[in-house]
């Protein structure tokens, strides 16, 4: 992963780093709650994408592992407390990866995003237990619309 990174700023980096904890903080909280099961739903995905992923993107997760519920735990704390303003925050950090995609290596950047894409759907799942009932914002938020990576 980080010969796929190398080239970029020390900014850009810490973004495609900070990412996972950056949607699942976005995914999570969009409904207005922070709920435990999705909190530690994000944990387990992070986790298991460390293995899982290819070997390039498996790095990004690799590196927040281990920490991963503390950063998110972190980031809420340093959030605004409305629920616009953080959704609208974390939606402008990572709009920032739109600009930091067409700088890596085209195969990398689809297999990021795309592994991005499957995070926030499985943290938006966290707390349907089964029942198929997805909260309509966190649904909505899944999608990370404003993500671009073609």
């Amino acid at each position: 992963m980080l010969s796929k990174i190398e080239h970029l700023s020390s900014t850009e980096k810490n973004l495609i780093v900070n990412a996972p904890i950056l949607i699942s903080a976005l995914v999570s909280g969009s409904d207005g709650e922070f709920t435990p099961s999705e909190i530690q739903q994000a944990v387990k995905i992070i986790h298991i994408k460390t293995y899982s992923e290819t070997r390039d993107v498996s790095g990004v997760y690799k590196t927040v592992d281990g920490h991963t519920e503390e950063s998110i735990e972190m980031l809420i704390s340093a959030l605004p407390e409305s629920t616009n303003e953080r959704n609208e925050m974390l939606i402008s950090m990572l709009k920032g990866l739109n600009d930091i995609f067409p700088k890596l290596d085209p195969a990398f950047a689809h297999d990021l995003y795309t592994s991005l894409k499957e995070l926030a759907f499985y943290v938006s799942n966290a707390g349907d237990l089964g029942l198929g009932i997805r909260n309509e914002q966190e649904k909505e938020m899944a999608q990370l619309s404003f993500l671009n990576a073609q």
